[in-house]
């Protein structure tokens, strides 16, 4: 676990930055640079890591400071749950929920439900007619409350994280995934009382605090054919349910269907140029591409807001719990006062690539992963 806990950066420095990054993506490499990994890395003053079972603080300021406190007139601001899908999300939230008896946002109006069925902005509270994201999760909850002090944990998935998608529907440069992060869509109900989908965002100055979740890249890429799959169940799709089952080999198939179809799209791009033959043969690889690109562009969105970031790594739940819900807890300024819900363990699916394939993967990291990425993921490939 990791905190950044930065402050002020000189202007040319972040000149210097947006024009690495436009670059960049310009040249087939999105966030790619060493020198623009190295701007982030000096940027990090102090931070909390939790090694070894122990958390260990270098600079704990900010988790010693007085929790905010809200008002009708100041609502508590933001602190985002960012993650690439399936990476611990929804225990994150539910841990949060049940420990604190505090509710959570979310970015996503089909994840809040009010009493007339449709989302309850956050801000809405405060006698305004404030609509779209962010939402309240459970806002018709008789066991929840608002918090009333410290920060609102928020979920956003922010962009680049595409399923089964063509190459051009997922490379972003930083200013589009920074708009992704701040918007959602949500229903409302137009004057003949039908539903209708809208796009909504939030102003960038209510975000606080970042919590940036990541998983082992292998057990995240296959809980995401997981969910596919569970969405398929869900749609009745019967053919697509037979020849994908919820196996390795199900999962195998789906990937090399996948690999086929969008085979020329990526040989073609120029994201791709030095990567597609050294992966072009491991199962769903471009999401693996995917994923590199998300925590390049999470950790670059954080750094550019300025914000304090607490890193929380999946198995964390499982090595060091205790230790990663209070640390996780202080640092959105939250009361633990109830026991938390069990933690799910042993949803690893590394068996599901040769040696090979994640020696490939491995490569593939090398060569697209920022240094900040690459320092918290390495330990996957050790």
């Amino acid at each position: 676990m990791n905190m950044n806990t930065s402050n002020a950066k000189p202007t040319h420095i972040l000149v210097g930055l947006y024009f690495l990054m436009m670059l960049s993506f310009l040249a087939g490499f999105v966030l790619l640079s060493e020198w623009e990994g190295n701007i982030i890395r000096r940027s990090t003053s102090s931070s909390l890591q939790l090694k070894e079972g122990v958390v260990k603080m270098e600079d704990n300021h900010l988790i010693r400071d007085s929790p905010l406190r809200g008002s009708p007139d100041t609502p508590l601001p933001l602190a985002w749950l960012m993650s690439f899908p399936n990476s611990g999300t929804s225990y994150t939230i539910t841990m949060v929920k049940k420990v604190t008896g505090r509710n959570t946002a979310s970015n996503y109006g089909k994840e809040s439900r009010g009493e007339d069925g449709m989302g309850v902005n956050v801000f809405a509270q405060n006698g305004t007619t404030a609509a779209g994201p962010p939402f309240w999760i459970d806002p018709t909850s008789r066991t929840l409350s608002h918090p009333t002090k410290g920060y609102i944990l928020t979920k956003t998935h922010c962009g680049s994280r595409c399923n089964n998608c063509s190459v051009s529907k997922y490379v972003e440069n930083h200013a589009l995934f920074l708009q992704h992060c701040l918007e959602g869509r949500y229903n409302i109900k137009d004057h003949d009382g039908q539903l209708t989908e809208k796009l909504g965002s939030y102003d960038k100055a209510l975000v606080k605090r970042a919590v940036h979740l990541i998983r082992d890249p292998f057990d995240n890429v296959v809980s995401r054919f997981h969910l596919h799959y569970k969405n398929l169940v869900k749609k009745n799709r019967a053919d697509q349910i037979a020849a994908y089952p919820r196996t390795r080999e199900g999962f195998r198939r789906f990937c090399i269907d996948e690999g086929r179809r969008y085979y020329s799209d990526e040989k073609q791009s120029k994201f791709y140029k030095d990567v597609f033959d050294s992966v072009k043969d491991v199962p769903c690889h471009a999401d693996f591409y995917r994923y590199i690109q998300w925590h390049n562009l999470a950790f670059a969105t954080t750094w550019d807001l300025n914000v304090p970031t607490i890193i929380v790594h999946y198995e964390n739940y499982t090595d060091n719990f205790i230790e990663t819900k209070d640390a996780l807890l202080a640092f959105l300024g939250q009361d633990g006062i109830y026991d938390a819900p069990e933690f799910v363990t042993g949803k690893t699916y590394r068996d599901y690539y040769t040696a090979d394939e994640i020696d490939a993967v491995s490569v593939l990291f090398s060569k697209l992963a920022l240094e900040k990425t690459w320092h918290n993921t390495k330990h996957y490939f050790v």
